[in-house]
């Protein structure tokens, strides 16, 4: 038993150095993603769901396979820890986020006329499927932007508390033009944000995260849906 207290003292001592050692190229890897996303931005046919998001990630990934410190500095792409607390929370967080979105919606009545074909559901075989898709797909990328690369890029230069804030921020600030609209959509969003960072923080990856911000993403499908802009 001392020998497994020992043996897990000693490895996290090595993860920290290893993270100490990486802290600028770390750094650089949120550095080549933004830099990708400015260059996709340039291209209006990459300006669109879910390319705007897929290109950069998929020009990043490439990267690291062909830039060796890239690719061992690489150290957010994991699962993480689950936990049975974890899990409630995951659960309570998703219940919270549809109830906020449910409620938005029917209190602000907003106009959802500008998101009529934003999920092209002829291309997905219909609104079951297309929903599906959307949901696993938006979540998973947004999240390895938002929880992933970018995270790790700002905590290996400042303390958790940063980070959680100012990734909160930066998603709050990417859905501008998302659902929920306007501001409050950004408020919204940037709280959202900094739940799941929470989740992030706790289980150590990306796993809880993921599937906190597929509840919001089927919630917000299904609302599109039901209003006939989707």
């Amino acid at each position: 038993m001392l020998g497994r207290v020992v043996l897990s003292r000693a490895s996290r001592k090595d993860f920290d150095v290893l993270i100490s050692n990486h802290s600028d190229w770390r750094l650089a890897h949120g550095s080549v993603f933004v830099l990708l996303v400015a260059v996709a931005m340039l291209v209006p046919a990459l300006r669109h769901w879910p390319w705007i998001w897929v290109v950069p990630l998929a020009g990043y990934f490439l990267m690291a396979v062909f830039v060796p410190r890239l690719r061992s500095s690489m150290i957010w792409l994991r699962v993480g820890k689950v936990s049975r607390a974890s899990i409630a929370t995951t659960v309570g967080i998703m219940a919270l986020t549809s109830l906020a979105l449910v409620a938005f919606d029917t209190i602000a009545k907003p106009d959802l006329s500008n998101y009529r074909g934003a999920v092209p559901l002829e291309r997905f075989g219909g609104v079951v499927t297309a929903g599906v898709v959307f949901t696993v797909v938006n979540a998973t990328l947004e999240e390895l932007v938002f929880r992933g690369v970018l995270f790790d890029a700002i905590r290996s230069q400042w303390n958790v508390w940063v980070t959680m804030v100012a990734t909160s921020v930066l998603f709050g600030l990417g859905h501008v033009h998302g659902y929920p609209p306007g501001l409050w959509g950004v408020g919204l969003a940037v709280v959202f944000g900094f739940a799941v960072g929470v989740l992030r923080v706790w289980t150590g990856g990306l796993a809880l995260p993921i599937i906190a911000h597929m509840g919001a993403d089927a919630t917000i499908y299904c609302i599109l849906v039901h209003s006939g802009a989707g």
